[in-house]
């Protein structure tokens, strides 16, 4: 059986506050765990007004007090902004309160060069592979020469640990630290994610190396998914995220997350029609049976065994349906 799981953005729609998207996103991670889903998780993003995942170490606690058993994670931290000691103080803290349920996730984007200087941002590119060797050591390792001080609070559990990429650098580097490796399916990668996925995964497994705590590969693929109960339902939800992927003014063109009026109203211009276009072809759109047929394609050349769904749809409402029509199809 196909395991599912979530990550959420917090989205603030119309009508709405970032309190209240908060609240949605507890929401959808109690109907997400009522439905069997296998993990949720937050996102990290910066200086966008429409999303509220800006710290999601902090939502993830109150995530997991109000859950009951569904794994709660971050898709991911952003690694390069911070002490790698700091990161792994944060996620024993999550362990120790609730053991076996935490996922440390972890990407290596510095966003924008405003967010990267406001975040005092203490690494580079170029030391990604090490910052993850770091974190994971901290993480596996209670006291040890090579580690000038322990990480607290010392418990017998650790988070799951998984790296966030669409590259075969990535992968490998994955694989030789025996994490959980994520394939992210983005509407702006500049690959076809049909012919990467089968390499990308093949260098994962490739190099994978069992550890006490990931003894097997673990390999998800992650896509934004809209998903409806017909194709024209899933259209017209489809046309706010077309819209939102422009990224127009670093994301902010919108102080909320587009809806149909914003659809409406807006005047595309033929170079955006051309974006818009180019990012369908990395995003699943449809009625269940449409959806379904697309991604067990993504799925097969990826060799996943989890699929992470991105539901950025406009409401609440419309994300549970989404999880709702995924689980049937998969449960």
């Amino acid at each position: 059986m196909m395991e599912l799981s979530v990550l959420d953005y917090g989205v603030v729609v119309k009508g709405k506050t970032a309190r209240d998207a908060l609240k949605d996103t507890v929401r959808l991670a109690q109907r997400a765990e009522q439905l069997g889903y296998q993990r949720f998780w937050v996102a990290e993003h910066h200086n966008i007004s429409a999303f509220s995942t800006s710290s999601p170490e902090v939502l993830m606690m109150h995530l997991a007090d109000r859950t009951q058993h569904i794994r709660i994670g971050s898709g991911g931290v952003m690694a390069l902004h911070y002490s790698s000691y700091k990161i792994a103080e944060n996620f024993k803290t999550l362990e120790a309160i609730h053991p076996n349920r935490i996922d440390l996730g972890m990407g290596s984007f510095l966003g924008s060069h405003p967010v990267h200087r406001a975040l005092n941002s203490i690494h580079t590119k170029s030391d990604y592979p090490e910052v993850l060797a770091t974190i994971q050591r901290y993480l596996t390792v209670p006291i040890a020469p090579q580690l000038p001080v322990r990480v607290t609070p010392l418990v017998e559990t650790m988070p799951q640990m998984w790296t966030l990429s669409n590259s075969e650098q990535t992968a490998q580097w994955a694989g030789e630290l025996g994490m959980g490796y994520t394939f992210g399916v983005f509407p702006y990668m500049q690959k076809n994610p049909l012919i990467e996925a089968p390499k990308v995964s093949q260098t994962y497994f490739n190099h994978f190396r069992p550890t006490a705590h990931c003894p097997n590969p673990q390999l998800m693929v992650a896509a934004f998914i809209v998903i409806g109960d017909t194709d024209e339902v899933a259209e017209k939800m489809a046309q706010s995220l077309d819209l939102w992927m422009l990224g127009n003014q670093v994301f902010n063109e919108f102080e909320k997350y587009p809806d149909k009026q914003d659809v409406g109203n807006y005047q595309l211009t033929d170079l955006q029609r051309v974006t818009i276009k180019a990012n369908r072809e990395r995003m699943i759109i449809g009625g269940p049976e449409r959806v379904k047929e697309q991604l067990d394609t993504l799925i097969q050349a990826a060799q996943a065994n989890e699929v992470l769904v991105i539901p950025l749809v406009p409401t609440v409402d419309q994300r549970i349906r989404s999880l709702e029509l995924l689980a049937q199809l998969y449960k």
